[in-house]
């Protein structure tokens, strides 16, 4: 048995699933990013994604067109996003309670809307909704192991990736960034070096709303057309795990996506061993448990050495 579990988590199916699951975590991790360096507090992440899951697949089966879903998908994402920031940032709301409230809401109002424009509940399946179509590079069929592993996936995975490189240039070498992480460590101080505080961290905030829709929609778009009640499945949680260990810096985020992506295509290969269906779902709860413990015993070890 033990043989047969190391030998399917090695093998390239499991890492090409692993490249491909890697696909949402990023794209939300790298637009809250900027959203968690500029200080403010959002976990509202699963409403977001949850929403562009429905709204995706609705422009999809209106249209005919995937890119007219991603666009209804990042539609109601900003549409979140701006009701977040209404509420934290000119109410003064409890950002923990608005982002909780979207949150709860997000499975209630997806099946509500489900119910009245499908007439159905537990999923939407229909012909007219449209996936984005799968690239395939001939260059990679000369190399067997890339091209079982990169090869044959939708635009969207590719283009996280692009995302990180992105990411990471905006945060560390140029202006806006140096300034979200300057509103991150002192807003005070940006205030009265006369940086827009507020302003940045909208911009921060529509960032986050963006990229974590596309996420969204990547989950009902990427192949299955279809949208089913609560299918996102914990991924913003991951999202949000992926950016508070890697601190914000999108090269780590990277690291710790891969992780948790890794852990989902195992449950996904692991399946068809005979091993209870509990055990293979807990594998990416525990991953997050051990990281956070790694990741928090480390930063104790690094505090104690402090104190001495």
């Amino acid at each position: 048995m033990l043989k047969s579990i190391l030998e399917l988590a090695l093998t390239a199916s499991t890492f090409a699933a692993t490249f491909r699951l890697a696909c949402p975590i990023l794209f939300g991790a790298m637009g809250g990013c900027f959203n968690h360096t500029s200080g403010c507090v959002n976990i509202a992440y699963e409403a977001v994604m949850l929403y562009s899951c429905f709204f995706s697949i609705l422009g999809s089966y209106l249209t005919g067109s995937p890119w007219v879903g991603l666009l209804c998908g990042i539609g109601i994402g900003l549409l979140i996003s701006v009701v977040f920031g209404l509420m934290a940032f000119v109410f003064k709301a409890n950002t923990l309670i608005v982002g909780i409230a979207l949150n709860s809401s997000a499975w209630a109002v997806t099946t509500l809307l489900m119910v009245i424009i499908f007439n159905v509940r537990g999923s939407v399946y229909n012909e007219r909704i449209v996936s984005f179509s799968p690239i395939h590079f001939k260059l990679l069929e000369k190399i067997p192991l890339l091209d079982s592993i990169f090869n044959n996936n939708i635009i969207l995975v590719y283009l996280s990736f692009v995302m990180v490189v992105a990411a990471f240039v905006v945060m560390y070498k140029t202006p806006f960034g140096l300034r979200i992480r300057g509103i991150g460590q002192n807003a005070q101080a940006a205030y009265t070096a006369g940086i827009d505080v507020e302003k940045y961290r909208w911009i921060s905030l529509l960032l986050m709303g963006t990229f974590t829709a596309v996420s969204g929609t990547f989950l009902t778009l990427s192949g299955i057309s279809m949208f089913s009640e609560n299918m996102t499945a914990g991924r913003g949680f991951l999202c949000m795990c992926s950016i508070a260990i890697g601190k914000g810096n999108p090269l780590k985020i990277l690291l710790v996506a891969l992780l948790f992506a890794y852990s989902q295509a195992l449950v996904l290969v692991l399946g068809t061993l005979s091993i209870p269906t509990q055990i293979i779902s807990m594998i990416p709860y525990v991953a997050v448990i051990l990281v956070l413990f790694f990741n928090g015993l480390k930063n104790f070890k690094g505090t104690a050495d402090i104190e001495v």
